[in-house]
């Protein structure tokens, strides 16, 4: 009896690290389970390499509750996130309402502002509604752990390598042009004045003729509605008293 107790605590103090580990929860089954397995290594990977959390969950209802507060329970009170600040993103798929949220942490919510929300929205939302989530999680992860990639000193030096080969080669094109300006030993005349024989022409008639208009149109902007999208903006409190961002939509 001794050794079947201890037998189960050693399987138990093994069971609930993997169980911390997880940051997959497909309660919808709307993922397979080859997809789940290179999901959470690719989630672990994302973890080691930035200290920045990433979780997904797939649920059938949320009990009446606004996605973007059942994300927010889900994170805060599930334990995720790195650091004090609990730095991390968690997308949220409701099965039974076709909705979802895409919940910023910490320094989540710097890193992945409205524009940066928007665009991993066009790449994974198109999925979602093609019923096909197994693709839309891994797009999600995938344009999570770039968007990461883009904030370390790499990075941002590989981003701005356009720019400034862009600059390079106006510098180069300036310089060429000066040098070519200087090599110029004819002018082009705007006139021919210095053709004319004194006294040998009479301008007896002036008269200004009408050739076109030209109309210019400057378009004023006016606000929009944000296209059915719910959350950004300042960001909300949990219940748990912890700070998010985030939006979200249906699909």
């Amino acid at each position: 009896m001794k050794r079947l107790i201890a037998l189960l605590t050693v399987l138990l103090c093994v069971a609930l690290p993997a169980m911390a580990e997880q940051r997959v929860f497909d309660e919808a089954d709307l993922l397979s389970a080859a997809t789940e397995s290179q999901l959470e290594t690719a989630i672990g990977q994302i973890g080691s390499q930035y200290s920045f959390d990433v979780v997904i969950a797939t649920v059938p209802h949320t009990n009446n509750q606004e996605p973007r507060y059942f994300a927010a329970d889900f994170y805060d009170y599930g334990g995720f996130g790195y650091n004090s600040t609990h730095d991390g993103v968690l997308l949220l798929i409701v099965s039974s309402t076709r909705k979802y949220f895409i919940l910023t942490t910490g320094t989540g919510e710097r890193i992945f502002s409205d524009s940066v929300l928007y665009d991993i929205e066009d790449a994974v939302v198109p999925s979602m509604r093609r019923n096909d989530f197994n693709n839309a999680a891994i797009v999600f992860v995938d344009e999570v752990g770039d968007r990461l990639q883009l904030h370390t000193p790499l990075g941002r030096a590989n981003a701005l390598f356009p720019f400034l080969v862009a600059i390079g080669l106006v510098v180069a094109l300036i310089t060429t042009l000066i040098f070519k300006a200087q090599m110029k030993t004819v002018r082009r005349q705007t006139s021919a004045t210095q053709y004319i024989r004194q006294g040998s022409f009479n301008l007896s008639r002036v008269q200004d003729v009408y050739l076109y208009s030209s109309t210019t149109r400057t378009r004023i902007e006016t606000s929009s509605s944000s296209g059915g999208h719910s959350g950004g903006g300042g960001g909300f409190t949990g219940s748990s008293g912890t700070h998010h961002g985030g939006h979200g939509g249906s699909f």
